[in-house]
């Protein structure tokens, strides 16, 4: 039994789909739990076939159930939506979680974080992404370690942000982060990834980084997606990080919540790339170019 916790985020409705899709590496289906904090995604999940159970890892409400029977712990799970530290939050989370799956007899934890995690970050989020690596490391659990770039897909929240301002406003400010290196990902890769994760337990106790295979600035990210879209936009250089001019814009222009926003805006003080090639994760093809990428995304909404 496989439990994705997190499962009503972007990654966690992509991965769930993909399984469903029965594009399977191993020997048949395997048996498939979601663990959302809302009853409505749990009925959702359910309507669409699957097992779903609703907990909450802070309140340590439904662990016990969401863990029965569970043999491998995805971890998709972040805080940046609950009052409060966001680092406490991922800590005291993860810690649950993992105190649940070590007393259910869970023998492995895939763990999703940023490539940028570090723990002498500016960013609240990034921080406490650096600091649910080291427990579940620290876990005692079998556990592989998967470090993201910026993902590119519907959802996303930088993406969404991204892709309302410059669909809905003529002029587009890049702030600082617009000098920023990312290595952009296609979401369908970081997928791919989290799927040979599960199914080849010669990837235990190792830590891979998930990018694309461009190194770019975040403007030229922006940019792109205006070119992509046919989009004439002017887009003004501003002297600033503009963290909370980014998530009051991406409120009014997209209705992004606020602090989720902030935060994320925050993670673009630091460079989103792989550092050491020997870390990347080995995908059977060339991880998709950002403009394919982005393509993708335009079929997604054509469709």
């Amino acid at each position: 039994m496989i439990l994705i916790a997190g499962a009503s985020g972007f990654v966690g409705q992509a991965l769930l789909s993909d399984f469903a899709a029965g594009e399977s590496n191993t020997n048949g289906q395997p048996q498939l739990r979601a663990l959302v904090r809302r009853e409505f995604d749990a009925v959702r999940l359910r309507e669409q076939g699957f097992e779903a159970v609703t907990g909450d890892l802070i309140a340590r409400r439904g662990l016990d159930t969401a863990m029965r029977g569970v043999t491998t712990l995805v971890y998709l799970v972040h805080t940046l939506d609950h009052d409060g530290d966001v680092v406490a939050n991922d800590l005291e989370a993860v810690q649950n979680a993992l105190i649940a799956a070590r007393a259910a007899g869970v023998h492995r934890v895939i763990y999703l974080g940023a490539v940028a995690a570090w723990e002498a970050s500016t960013s609240k989020h990034l921080v406490a992404r650096w600091a649910t690596e080291l427990a579940v490391r620290q876990s005692g659990l079998d556990w592989t370690v998967l470090r993201a770039s910026f993902i590119v897909g519907a959802g996303a929240t930088r993406f969404e942000l991204m892709r309302r301002l410059v669909n809905r406003t003529p002029l587009v400010p890049l702030f600082r982060w617009r000098h920023t290196e990312v290595e952009p990902v296609a979401l369908a890769d970081v997928v791919q990834a989290l799927r040979m994760a599960i199914d080849d337990g010669d990837m235990t106790g190792r830590v891979f980084d998930i990018c694309g295979p461009e190194r770019m600035t975040f403007g030229g990210v922006v940019r792109e997606w205006g070119r992509s879209t046919g989009k004439r936009r002017l887009y003004v250089p501003v002297p600033a990080w503009g963290e909370g001019l980014g998530a009051h814009l991406g409120w009014t222009l997209g209705r992004l919540p606020r602090r989720e926003t902030r935060l994320l805006l925050e993670t673009l003080r630091e460079r989103h790339v792989c550092v050491d090639p020997s870390r990347r994760f080995p995908l059977p093809q060339r991880p998709m170019a950002y403009r394919a990428a982005l393509e993708a995304v335009l079929e997604q909404e054509r469709g």
